[in-house]
């Protein structure tokens, strides 16, 4: 039989603790220590503790026995850490035993668990890691709030373009539109050049003016119809309705001679910045999407960047008159690897950053989709390639 301290009995505002035993004996004994402190709930096995988990939202830390009927601690453990949402998968585990044996403890590890306690237990030993796993469980949530909320916004704070996840459903609408009245879509990306650079010099108060003035010069040579997106950092798009290759790149030489031009304005210095663009339409297939167009630009973008920047990166296919006779001049990058592991890197030297320049997009998407935190790493990349050119 489940039980509770009545919720009615204690202050809303204590954090709420499930303590998972077989031994009413053990309940009782971690409810007095905790008592005074937390609101304490209890079950007595692992099923029952998993359906109370399942029920209870407000639960932010879980006290377990290992050894236990229907379902133990470790299968307790682990069910927990695999499940879909993630307050129970970041939930602290404190896991209490009778048994002292490293494997017990190890396995508890391995399983997810946060913390582990030998019985009998120690009383301050058990107040303070129950307070410090506490204070863990609430700084996570308030992390994952904090991310939901921003992912549930559609409007940029900054620079008042779409965001990231407004920017997929604009283009799913906008591709649909294209296909259906048979005319083309473009998707133009443009980056600030030498962002790191500029993070170094006027910090992120001033990168965000930055971010803010291009914003300001890309509208200004947008249509109605257009939409504009930041991606992150210094990384913007444009969606752009009814526009064919040639009008896609008059209006992207239109935005960064704007750039060029005009130094942006941080009110203690006037700022000199260049944007490095890509651009790519759709054509006549079905098959097209958002995610096609932005690999695309994001791939003629990067040839911009290597080149030195400030300007409009064109396609492989426009770069190279002679397909046949580049594969012979220049590997692409499968033969690059066959060389490679055959050892012959005489050959691959020449074209190393033309190499490189074509792997940075899907470093740039891996980084992004992993959070590998390669941001700065990979601007460097890109700064050092454009050097060699």
């Amino acid at each position: 039989m489940t039980t509770n301290v009545s919720v009615a009995e204690q202050p809303r505002d204590r954090v709420r603790i499930l303590v998972v035993d077989d031994s009413r004996v053990i309940r009782k004994a971690v409810e007095k220590i905790l008592g005074g402190d937390f609101e304490i709930t209890e079950a007595e096995d692992g099923e029952a503790g998993w359906e109370r988990l399942a029920q209870d939202e407000t639960i932010e830390v879980l006290i377990t026995d290992i050894m236990m009927p229907r379902l133990d601690g470790y299968g307790l453990i682990c069910r927990v850490r695999a499940a879909d949402t993630p307050r129970l998968r970041d939930l602290p585990i404190i896991a209490i035993t009778g048994a002292e044996d490293d494997t017990v403890r190890e396995r508890a590890y391995a399983c997810g668990a946060t913390d582990f306690i030998v019985k009998p237990i120690d009383k301050l030993q058990l107040i303070a890691r129950a307070r410090a796993h506490a204070r863990l469980d609430q700084a996570l949530r308030r992390l994952n709030e904090a991310e939901e909320a921003l992912e549930a916004q559609t409007m940029d704070p900054v620079t008042g373009f779409a965001t990231r996840q407004e920017f997929q459903r604009q283009g799913d609408e906008l591709l649909i539109q294209a296909f259906r009245d048979g005319r083309p879509l473009s998707l133009l990306r443009f980056d600030i050049d030498d962002l790191r650079t500029l993070y170094d010099t006027h910090g992120d108060e001033g990168c965000d003016k930055l971010f803010a003035c291009c914003a300001e010069h890309a509208r200004r040579v947008m249509r109605p119809t257009d939409a504009g997106v930041r991606l992150g950092g210094g990384r913007f798009a444009l969606l752009l309705p009814a526009t064919g290759d040639e009008q896609a790149v008059a209006l992207a030489e239109l935005l960064r001679a704007a750039v060029a031009e005009k130094p942006c304005d941080l009110g203690s210095a006037s700022v000199p910045v260049t944007v490095s663009l890509g651009a790519a339409t759709t054509g006549q297939s079905a098959a097209d999407s958002i995610d096609d167009l932005l690999a695309r630009a994001e791939q003629r973008l990067t040839l911009a960047k290597a080149a030195g920047g400030n300007r409009f990166g064109i396609g492989y296919e426009a770069a190279v008159a002679a397909p046949e006779i580049a594969v012979l001049e220049q590997p692409d990058l499968e033969t690059a690897l066959k060389l490679l592991e055959a050892g012959d890197v005489g050959k691959l030297t020449p074209y190393l950053p033309e190499l490189l320049a074509r792997l940075l997009p899907l470093l740039d998407h891996g980084n992004e989709q992993l959070g590998l935190g390669l941001d700065f790493a990979l601007d460097d990349l890109r700064d050092k390639l454009s050097r060699l050119k």
